[in-house]
């Protein structure tokens, strides 16, 4: 197979997720009780044996330099090639020219100099808000025989599907794109919706900044639209599981799924030829006392468990105490819940502290967020 780089965006939808993201970016972002979305972009390309990846940041990353670190856990400790973090200051020339990306082709321009020394063939591009687990190597070998442009992975949304911000429609004929489209809703005349995931060869990369860079374009998704008349644009159609993460019901919901359809949980986990690989933590497991009842959860190690948590998703390091309930929440890493706490759809940050007898509650369409490191 022909050598791909990859490439993944690690905060460009922060405005639609600000609640989670006050001090992380969005690839840093919680999910399933012990992983973080940029673990399944590492993960789907360390599969394909990709392993030359740069991970674009612009701010608020420190948790992700935290998690990721020297890249060990994926494989990507290496000599040559690995994991490196590209931000927005690393290519100016002086400080009037340094300034936060805020698009996917801005932040291509600042990374010019690493996508010219690039010696793969083909690169992956991968935003880090859609959790899935696919072949990427498929992906590339489709996209290598079609001889197209760009492809571009779709999936066909519900009808009733509807996002916070306009995301990438897209209509096709026999997987050769026809037409592109900006919409927040199903639309039968663009009836697939773009994942983030587009591969391209590096020569079409290149010529792709060069463009950019002579017109000053600022937008990969206007230069899409303005050119998939006339250049070649495939369509790759994935069917598996797809959490799409754009806003914060959308995580709360997907976070939800997750817990009560095991077709989506196999879909993400059960691969064994293809792991989701994560930060490994020497951490002890975790603890139910006499009482405590556990029903459709997931938890994560060092949970200490005397009360009740149903529905739920909890991270390392959560304590209910007895007599607590914890129902429909996520609950992350360090949160403790007092004795006689009531939780009821709610999405509780960082070592969040729930005193005695509290009763909290949301609802399934509007859940409650409480933030990191509050007492309430």
């Amino acid at each position: 197979m022909a050598s791909a780089a990859g490439i993944i965006f690690s905060s460009l939808n922060n405005n639609t997720l600000s609640r989670l993201t006050g001090d992380r970016t969005v690839a840093a972002i919680p999910f399933a009780c012990r992983y973080r979305l940029a673990d399944f972009c590492l993960s789907n390309m360390i599969n394909a044996d990709i392993s030359n990846i740069s991970m674009v940041v612009n701010y608020n990353y420190r948790s992700l330099l935290e998690h990721i670190g020297s890249g060990k856990d994926w494989d990507l400790a290496r000599r040559a090639s690995g994991v490196n973090f590209v931000s927005p200051f690393q290519s100016a020339a002086n400080a009037t020219e340094a300034k936060m990306f805020s698009t996917h082709l801005e932040a291509l321009k600042s990374m010019s100099a690493y996508i010219t020394e690039m010696k793969e063939n083909y690169v992956v591009l991968m935003d880090s808000d859609n959790v899935l687990n696919i072949d990427l190597q498929k992906v590339i070998s489709d996209h290598e025989k079609s001889g197209a442009s760009v492809t571009i992975v779709t999936r066909k949304p519900e009808r009733d599907y509807s996002a916070k911000h306009p995301r990438m429609m897209i209509s096709s004929v026999a997987d050769k794109i026809t037409d592109i489209a900006m919409s927040s809703v199903y639309n039968e005349r663009h009836p697939n919706l773009a994942l983030g995931i587009f591969v391209m060869s590096t020569l079409f990369l290149r010529r792709l900044i060069e463009e950019a860079v002579a017109y000053n374009l600022n937008s990969f998704t206007a230069y899409l639209l303005k050119n998939c008349k006339t250049q070649h644009y495939k369509a790759y159609r994935y069917d598996g599981y797809v959490a799409t993460v754009s806003s914060f019901l959308d995580y709360y919901r997907c976070s939800m799924e997750i817990v009560k359809n095991p077709s989506a949980r196999e879909t993400l986990f059960g691969r064994k030829e293809a792991p989701i690989f994560t930060r490994v933590h020497n951490s002890a497991p975790t603890m139910y006392k006499d009482g405590a009842k556990v029903e459709s959860s997931m938890l994560a190690d060092e949970c200490i468990i005397e009360g009740t948590v149903i529905n739920s998703v909890l991270f390392r390091g959560v304590k209910v105490e007895k007599g607590a309930v914890v129902k429909d929440s996520v609950l992350f890493r360090g949160t403790h819940v007092s004795r006689g706490a009531t939780l009821n759809c709610i999405v509780a940050d960082k070592d969040v502290y729930v005193s005695e007898n509290v009763n909290l509650s949301g609802n399934e369409n509007m859940p409650f967020y409480i933030q990191k490191k509050r007492k309430i």
